[in-house]
């Protein structure tokens, strides 16, 4: 008898847990899980800082694996992860450290399982030679709650186009 009511308590619990995915959300569910996804990118981000942990492999342990994954930069597409892993990998050399800071966060809550949230990213790359890169960029990404954890499924990384050249001074004739 106790075997039975132990099952019927925990089909009640399964069922009670997938029930709730259904419920809709209310504001203090979206800002939950909105200050939830934007404390932990900002932890992927202050990762990049330290040279154990800006390597490829930390960067790219928060994607999706497999075909399920889109990254887009700079007018290039990469349609899976593996496509991914080899522009990575060679980004990454030994001894590289990034320092960012974020600017105009903004999280947007699609659902219980999909936020996306889009930031201004400043800073530099340093190489192990000490060479500085610095950039300003545009970036968005678009986390899913999976079995793993919450992992990027899809992002987007971009700059602004470059300033126009100034005009010349038009020549006056005599």
């Amino acid at each position: 008898m106790r075997l039975g009511r132990w099952m019927v308590g925990a089909a009640a619990l399964v069922f009670a847990a997938g029930c709730n995915k259904t419920l809709p959300m209310n504001d203090a569910d979206r800002a939950a899980l909105a200050d939830s996804v934007g404390q932990m990118t900002t932890q992927l981000i202050a990762s990049l800082g330290t040279r154990a942990t800006a390597t490829a492999d930390n960067w790219l342990s928060h994607f999706v694996k497999g075909d399920a994954l889109v990254h887009a930069e700079y007018g290039m597409i990469y349609p899976t992860y593996d496509s991914l892993v080899k522009v990575l990998r060679a980004g990454f050399s030994g001894g590289t450290t990034v320092q960012i800071a974020m600017d105009q966060k903004r999280v947007t809550v699609l659902d219980r399982d999909v936020v996306v949230f889009t930031t201004l990213l400043n800073g530099a790359i340093k190489d192990s030679a000490g060479k500085e890169t610095p950039f300003h960029e545009a970036w968005t990404a678009v986390w899913h709650r999976t079995p793993d954890g919450w992992k990027i499924a899809a992002d987007h990384e971009s700059t602004a186009p470059p300033a126009p050249a100034p005009a010349k001074p038009k020549r006056r004739s005599h």
